[in-house]
């Protein structure tokens, strides 16, 4: 029986919030596991692995635009919704936590950013960060 083998990676995810977009759009958002292979707006869990998403935050830097991330699983059910950006800095002692959810292996996952309000006159990118908890049997 293989054994179980369980890693912590971070991923990157990005979001481009168009100049004067209305807000509540929702804008597709980029994924990397890994900051020296390209980006991507959709993963999918290998066959024989189990994600546990565990912590959502930003860095340093607030954002520029305010905005909610959706997760997907599958493209289409809605897994969670994370609080305004705004509060998730990750040195706030008050930072809002959000309950794991499990991806289990075949699923897609995809991020959806939703901007609060109008965007500025330039177009923005928000940066946050996902700890993901990956089991693999190797």
């Amino acid at each position: 029986m293989p054994q179980i083998r369980e890693v912590e990676v971070t991923a990157i995810v990005t979001v481009q919030i168009a100049a004067t977009l209305p807000a509540n759009n929702k804008t597709v958002a980029a994924i990397s596991l890994d900051p020296i292979y390209p980006t991507e707006t959709l993963l999918t869990v290998p066959l024989d692995e189990s994600w546990v998403i565990e912590d959502v935050y930003y860095g340093a830097a607030a954002p520029t635009e305010d905005c909610i991330m959706e997760f997907l699983k599958n493209l289409v059910e809605s897994v969670i919704r994370t609080p305004p950006l705004s509060g998730m800095r990750v040195d706030n002692v008050a930072r809002p936590k959000i309950t794991p959810f499990q991806y289990k292996g075949g699923d897609i996952i995809s991020i959806l950013g939703q901007n609060l309000t109008v965007g500025g006159a330039a177009a923005t990118t928000e940066t946050l960060y996902v700890k993901i908890r990956r089991f693999t049997p190797h």
